[in-house]
């Protein structure tokens, strides 16, 4: 089990950052994923598999004016 954004959420466990995103249709060049308190680097989302008992924050950062 993963906490996302302080939901509870199976199924992302062995997932990299990238398919995880990509699963939740999330716009990867405006997103921070926070990954137990780091931020993880958009370079390494292709590297970084999610783990049992993480807790990720998605911060979606929108454009406006």
């Amino acid at each position: 089990m993963v906490t996302v954004n302080g939901q509870q959420e199976s199924g992302a466990v062995g997932q990299t950052i990238t398919d995880f995103l990509n699963k939740r249709d999330a716009p990867i060049d405006n997103i921070v994923v926070e990954r137990n308190g780091d931020i993880i680097h958009r370079a390494d989302f292709d590297h970084v598999k999610i783990s049992e008992n993480d807790k990720l924050e998605l911060i979606l950062f929108v454009g406006g004016g």
